[in-house]
C-alpha cells in the first residue's frame, strides 16, 4: 500500500511538473506574441513650393486673392504624417479682425493664419500640423487671402490688399511605405509613378558582362521610360550583377543573367514583376528571352503593350512593328505640313480658359523642329480668336500676347454691341455675355526658338461705382478658342550645323526621327557602366523630347563603327587612343585625352547668333591649333560632320577619364546651364560651360532652288551687288535693243 501510495505521488507530481512547464511556455510564447513587430521606417520628403512649379514668390491680391499648389503622393507610399512649413509677408494696411489667411487641403479648410499688426512687413514663418487623412493620391493646397484694409467701404481691388507667399515654403511629409502585389497592370507604377514630380532615378541591372544587343534592349525601354517621365527627366544607374536597395529594371537572357537573383529560365520572350528575395516592398521589372534575340523582342512588346499587360508575368507570342515613323511626326512636335489648332496643343479645352479681372496668363506650350528656316520672313503667323466678358464701358481692359515672356501684340477689349460685335459672333449659344474677336498675329520669328510657350494675359478693368456703390461679383471670364490655329506650313527645314544649341535643347538631328531610325550609338568596345548610364540617359532624354519610345535606333561599338553610312552618330568616348574619337583626331574641333588636349580656338559663340543660318565664321580656314599636355578633369560635347559620309552629324561625349561623362550628362539636365552649350564644342568644367565655334559649317535639310539662291546671296553683299549690277547691264541692253527695234519699224514705216 506504501509502495502504490508513492508511486501514485510521483505520477501526481510530475504531472503538476508538465502542467507548469506547459504554463510557462505558454506565458513565454505570449509575451513574445505581444512585442508589436518592427514599423515601416518612415521616409521624410520636403517639397518645396519651388518644386511645385512656382519660381517667384506667390502674390495674393484682392479681398479674395488665391494660390493652389499642386502635389502627388506615390502609389506605393501613404502620409503617415505632415507639416506645412510657411514663409510669408503680408500689407501693413490690413485688419486684423477681418484679415486672415486661409489653408484648404483637398477642399477641407486645414486653417486659418491671423495677420496682426506687430508682424506686418516683415516676413513669419509658421508651422502647422496637416492632418494625413486628407492626402490622396492628387492633392491641392490652397492658400487663400481674405483681406480687408478697412470696416467700412472698400475697394474690392485695393493696392493695400497683398500678401507674398515664400517660394522657399514646404510641406514636409512623413511617408510609411505600402507593400504593392508584384502586377503588370500597375506598369508604369510602382518604377515610374506620374504622381511623383521628382527626376526618375531608376536603375537597370545587367549581368557581370552584358552583351551590346542586351545593351541595346536596355535602351529601347530607356528611352520609353524617358518619355513617360517627360519633363521631370530621368537617369538610368547601370549596374553589374548587383541589386539595388529601390525599385529596379532586370535584363537577362538565359545565358547572360545576374548571379546575384535566381531567375529560372524560360523559353519564349517574358516580362514579369517579381519582389526582391531579401526585401519584398523592392519590385523589380524582370525582362526576359532565350536568347538576346528574345530579349528585345520581349523589351518592344513592353514599351508597345504595357497597356494591357496584367497578372505578375507576361510570355509575348508575337510583335507586329509599324512601318518607319515619318521625319517630323514626334507627338511633342506642333505639325508643320498642315494649320495646327491650339486646341490639339493642351490636355483639356479648360486650360485655355480664365476667370476673374487679373488671371493668370492661359499659357500653351508650343515645341517646333528646330531646323525650321524662319530667315526672311516677319514671323509666324497666329490666328487668334477670343472671348471675354464684356466691360461695361470703354476702358483699359486689354489682352496681351507674349511668346516665352517676350511683349508680341497687344489688343484693347472693347464693350459688347459697338462697331457691330454682334454681327461677328462665332457662337450664337453664348449670346451676348461674352464678346469674341478674331485677329491676325504676326510673331517675330527671331523670338521663336524650339520650345516655346504662348502667354495670353487678359486684364479686365475693375469698374468703380463710387463710396459704398461698388459690389464684388468674381464673373468676369475670358478664353482663348481652341479653334485659334497657328501656321508654320511656309518654314522650310534648313539649318546649318553643327549646332549643340539644337542637341541640347531639341535633341536635333537624332529627334528629326521619333522612332530614332537614323541613329546611331557607339560605344566603346568595352564599355563600362559609367558609358552604359550616359547612353541609357541620351536615350532616355530622346524619348523625352520627342514622347515616344525610340524601337529603331542602332547600337554599335568602335570598331564595328566604321561601317555606319546612314546614320547620325551619338558617340560616348573610350579610353584615350583606343577609341573612335582618337582615331578621327585633327577633324575634329577638340580632342580630349588623359594628359592631352588639342583644340583649333577659332570663336567664342555669343548667347545670340545674329547669323539665324550659324556663324559663318565657321567656315573660315584654321589657321593654327593649340595642342597642349595637362592633367585633371576635363569633359566636353563635341559635333562635327561625319568623317564617314557627308551631310550626316555626329554628336560627342569626350572626357579625361570615364567618370566624367556624368559632368556633361549634369549639365545637359541642367536647365539653368543648358542654355550655355552652343556652336560645335562645348567644355564643362565643373558648373562652367564654355562654348566655341571652331570648325566649318554644312547645312542639313531641303530647300527650293530659288530660295538656296537668295539665302547664298544673302551671305555674300558683294557677290548680290555683282550680279546686280549685271542684270542692270543685261536689262539695259535689252531695253536697248528692244528701243532700237521699235525705232527701226517706225523709220520704215
Amino acid at each position: 500500500m506504501a509502495v502504490g501510495t508513492r508511486q501514485y505521488l510521483r505520477i501526481v507530481s510530475m504531472a503538476f511538473l508538465a502542467v507548469a512547464a506547459l504554463c510557462q511556455v505558454a506565458a513565454a510564447s505570449a509575451a513574445q506574441a505581444a512585442i508589436p513587430a518592427a514599423a515601416p521606417t518612415l521616409r521624410t520628403l520636403d517639397l518645396s513650393f519651388k518644386d511645385m512649379g512656382y519660381y517667384a514668390p506667390l502674390s495674393l491680391k484682392g479681398v479674395d486673392g488665391r494660390a493652389d499648389l499642386p502635389f502627388g503622393v506615390r502609389l506605393d507610399e501613404t502620409v503617415a504624417g505632415a507639416k506645412l512649413h510657411l514663409r510669408y509677408s503680408y500689407s501693413p494696411a490690413l485688419v486684423p479682425a477681418l484679415s486672415h489667411l486661409k489653408l484648404v487641403l483637398n477642399g477641407e479648410v486645414i486653417g486659418t493664419l491671423p495677420l496682426p499688426h506687430e508682424q506686418a512687413g516683415g516676413e513669419v514663418e509658421r508651422d502647422i500640423d496637416l492632418d494625413p487623412r486628407y492626402f490622396t493620391d492628387y492633392n491641392t493646397l490652397s492658400i487663400q487671402l481674405v483681406g480687408h484694409y478697412t470696416q467700412e467701404c472698400e475697394d474690392a481691388m485695393h493696392s493695400s490688399l497683398w500678401a507674398s507667399i515664400s517660394n522657399q515654403s514646404r510641406i514636409e511629409l512623413q511617408l510609411r511605405p505600402l507593400s504593392l502585389q508584384p502586377t503588370l497592370s500597375l506598369l508604369p507604377a510602382p518604377f515610374f509613378d506620374r504622381r511623383d514630380n521628382r527626376r526618375l532615378d531608376l536603375p537597370f541591372v545587367f549581368a557581370a558582362q552584358p552583351s551590346f544587343e542586351t545593351l541595346r534592349a536596355a535602351g529601347v525601354v530607356a528611352s520609353w521610360f524617358g518619355a513617360e517621365a517627360s519633363y521631370r527627366s530621368a537617369r538610368f544607374p547601370a549596374l553589374y550583377d548587383r541589386l539595388p536597395d529601390r525599385n529596379a529594371v532586370v535584363f537577362a537572357t538565359n545565358a547572360e543573367r545576374p548571379q546575384s537573383l535566381k531567375l529560372p529560365e524560360v523559353q519564349v520572350p517574358t516580362v514579369s514583376v517579381i519582389e526582391e528575395p531579401d526585401a519584398p516592398a523592392v519590385k523589380l521589372l524582370v525582362i526576359q528571352g532565350r536568347d538576346a534575340a528574345q530579349l528585345q523582342k520581349a523589351a518592344d512588346a513592353l514599351v508597345l503593350g504595357q497597356v494591357v499587360l496584367s497578372g505578375s508575368s507576361a510570355t509575348v507570342n508575337e510583335v507586329k512593328y509599324d512601318p518607319r515613323r515619318p521625319a517630323y511626326d514626334s507627338p511633342n512636335w506642333i505639325a508643320t505640313d498642315r494649320v495646327v489648332k491650339l486646341g490639339e496643343l493642351v490636355d483639356d479645352p479648360s486650360q485655355l480658359q480664365a476667370t476673374g479681372h487679373l488671371p493668370p496668363p492661359i499659357r500653351v506650350n508650343v515645341k517646333l523642329p528646330p531646323d525650321l528656316l524662319t530667315w526672311n520672313r516677319r514671323g509666324v503667323p497666329l490666328d487668334l480668336r477670343y472671348r471675354y466678358t464684356p466691360p461695361v464701358s470703354e476702358d483699359n481692359s486689354t489682352l496681351t500676347i507674349n511668346i516665352n515672356n517676350s511683349f508680341v501684340q497687344a489688343f484693347r477689349l472693347r464693350p459688347s454691341g459697338k462697331g457691330g460685335d454682334k454681327s461677328r459672333m462665332l457662337v450664337p449659344v453664348l449670346d451676348d455675355s461674352l464678346a469674341q474677336f478674331n485677329d491676325q498675329i504676326v510673331i517675330p520669328a527671331f523670338q521663336v526658338g524650339s520650345n516655346n510657350q504662348l502667354q495670353f494675359q487678359f486684364a479686365l478693368d475693375y469698374h468703380k461705382q463710387g463710396q459704398c456703390a461698388d459690389t464684388v461679383v468674381d464673373a468676369m471670364r475670358s478664353a482663348v478658342d481652341p479653334d485659334s490655329t497657328i501656321d508654320l506650313t511656309p518654314f522650310p527645314h534648313y539649318t546649318a550645323m553643327p549646332n549643340l544649341a539644337l542637341f541640347a535643347n531639341a535633341g536635333f538631328p537624332f529627334s528629326k526621327y521619333a522612332d530614332l531610325a537614323e541613329t546611331a550609338v557607339v560605344l566603346p568596345d568595352e564599355p563600362q557602366a559609367s558609358d552604359v548610364e550616359a547612353m541609357l540617359f541620351m536615350l532616355g532624354r530622346l524619348g523625352r523630347i520627342t514622347g515616344v519610345p525610340g524601337l529603331r535606333y542602332q547600337l554599335t561599338h568602335d570598331a564595328a563603327a566604321a561601317g555606319i553610312k546612314n546614320a547620325d552618330l551619338l558617340v560616348i568616348g573610350g579610353p584615350a587612343g583606343k577609341d573612335l574619337l582618337s582615331r578621327w583626331g585633327e577633324s575634329l574641333p577638340a580632342l580630349i585625352e588623359r594628359n592631352r588636349r588639342a583644340y583649333t580656338p577659332l570663336a567664342r559663340v555669343a548667347a545670340m547668333s545674329g547669323d539665324l543660318l550659324g556663324d559663318s565664321r565657321g567656315n573660315l580656314p584654321s589657321t593654327w591649333r593649340l595642342d597642349v599636355t595637362a592633367g585633371g578633369p576635363l569633359a566636353a560635347l563635341l559635333g562635327f560632320e561625319s568623317p564617314l559620309a557627308g551631310g550626316r552629324s555626329v554628336v560627342a561625349i569626350a572626357a579625361s577619364s570615364p567618370d566624367l561623362t556624368g559632368s556633361v550628362i549634369d549639365a545637359l539636365e541642367d536647365e539653368g546651364r543648358v542654355g550655355r552649350i552652343r556652336g560645335d564644342v562645348a567644355f564643362v568644367r565643373g558648373q562652367q560651360i564654355d562654348s566655341f565655334q571652331a570648325g566649318s559649317t554644312y547645312f542639313v535639310g531641303h530647300l527650293p532652288l530659288y530660295l538656296r539662291i537668295w539665302l547664298f546671296l544673302s551671305q555674300h553683299p558683294l557677290l548680290l551687288a555683282l550680279f546686280g549690277v549685271l542684270a542692270g547691264l543685261i536689262l539695259a541692253f535689252l531695253a536697248y535693243g528692244l528701243l532700237r527695234g521699235f525705232a527701226a519699224r517706225r523709220m520704215e514705216h
